[in-house]
């Protein structure tokens, strides 16, 4: 997140989107540890993020000139709305912590049975990233961690990319579960080095949790990662030329409304039957209900794509620039990809995560670590990185 006040469409679009992911992980944090300050901060966040939409409400107006120009910079009116959607949902997550509902031992488990997990882990005086700060240290290109949040003793949560670590500080960071534990050990200096610690997670196998998640914990994660993952598919289809992208977009969105259904059926039959408390009850329908607005967002975005006005360059800028760039990668018969699998692919350069695996015009999400990629495939990825990451 910058501190500079945006001043432009594409800036405050940046900002916008930037801001709305972080408020979604750092809502889930404040929930799965109960904390007070990371709670309220997302609703410092999705204030800020009400006043970004506003002003660019009001820079988009002053520049319709005409009923076509009108047509053209709908979708930026679209991608606020939708951003401003994500962000009030966050809030609503959060707001659950200021309601003192306790949801850790649920939650602890659910997280580690996601694609990318949030945690908290203090910042030792012996490790590598003291003085340093998550770009200096590239830890989002190596690991593929990234830093949403410090907590710092006496001052107020910071969430500037920029910001220096220091010894005592909690960061609050998301991963894949597989680099998690070595961006532990790194930060409490049992690793020496980032590229130490970058080895150690390619050589690793596949880790898996130790216990398995009840159903409805299973219709939560499912609900968390198909919302997220139909926002990022809303953004690629705005500016690459996969048609198909939009149908996905829909049929992810439906069978998040089944799972809504699922899950709200199952936590009152648990309820009922005393296997789970109110405050438990009231926790999981919160949650569903924001997963579900995440992603109508989505669908949001995807209506307001419109092939006329293919494609939107800005669009394109603001999702390169924030903090979860998207991209879709044509595998040609030169790529370095080809024979590599997943795994190997994400670690081949930069730390890239690949959400899905496009053959014969079908995807595979959220392919397996040994799948083998192939000439003709297509790969839809997601890097973390800031928006002031360097070229």
């Amino acid at each position: 997140m910058s501190s500079e006040e945006p001043d432009s469409v594409k800036d405050i679009l940046i900002e916008m989107k930037t801001l709305s992911e972080i408020c979604v992980d750092l809502a889930f944090a404040s929930l799965l540890y109960s904390d007070r300050v990371v709670a309220e901060q997302v609703l410092v966040l999705e204030e800020k993020i009400d006043d970004l939409y506003k002003k660019l409400l009001d820079y988009l107006s002053l520049s319709i000139k005409s009923r076509n120009q009108a047509e053209q910079l709908r979708i930026y009116y679209i991608i606020g709305e939708a951003n401003n959607i994500i962000s009030d949902s966050a809030a609503d997550i959060a707001s659950l912590v200021l309601l003192d509902y306790q949801m850790e031992n649920e939650l602890k488990l659910v997280q580690q049975h996601m694609d990318q997990l949030v945690d908290l882990v203090p910042l030792e005086g012996s490790s590598v990233l003291c003085d340093e700060s998550e770009l200096s240290s590239c830890i989002h290109d190596m690991l593929g961690v990234d830093i949403i949040g410090i907590i710092r003793p006496d001052t107020k949560l910071l969430t500037n990319y920029d910001e220096i670590m220091k010894a005592g500080d909690l960061l609050i960071f998301r991963g894949p579960l597989e680099n998690v534990n070595h961006f532990i050990s790194l930060a409490k200096g049992e690793h020496q080095t980032v590229e130490q610690a970058r080895d150690a997670i390619i050589k690793q196998g596949e880790i898996t949790p130790e216990k398995e998640l009840k159903y409805h914990q299973d219709l939560l994660v499912t609900m968390k990662e198909s919302a997220e993952l139909a926002v990022d598919l809303a953004y690629v289809y705005a500016f690459e030329d996969l048609p198909e992208i939009k149908s996905l977009i829909l049929s992810t969105e439906d069978k998040i409304d089944n799972l809504q259904y699922e899950l709200i059926e199952e936590v009152l039959r648990l309820y009922k039957q005393e296997m789970i408390g109110k405050k438990t009850l009231m926790a999981y329908l919160r949650m569903a209900d924001s997963f579900e607005e995440i992603a109508d967002a989505a669908i949001k975005i995807s209506f307001g794509v419109t092939t006329r006005h293919k494609p939107y360059t800005i669009l394109e800028e603001v999702v390169d620039d924030s903090s979860e760039a998207l991209d879709y990668i044509p595998v040609t018969k030169d790529s370095p990809y080809i024979g590599k699998t997943v795994k190997e692919a994400e670690y081949l350069n930069d730390f890239m995560q690949i959400l899905a695996i496009r053959q014969r015009g079908l995807y595979s999400l959220f392919p397996k670590d040994n799948e083998k990629i192939k000439a003709g495939d297509g790969l839809l990825i997601k890097e973390y990185s800031s928006p002031e990451d360097p070229e």
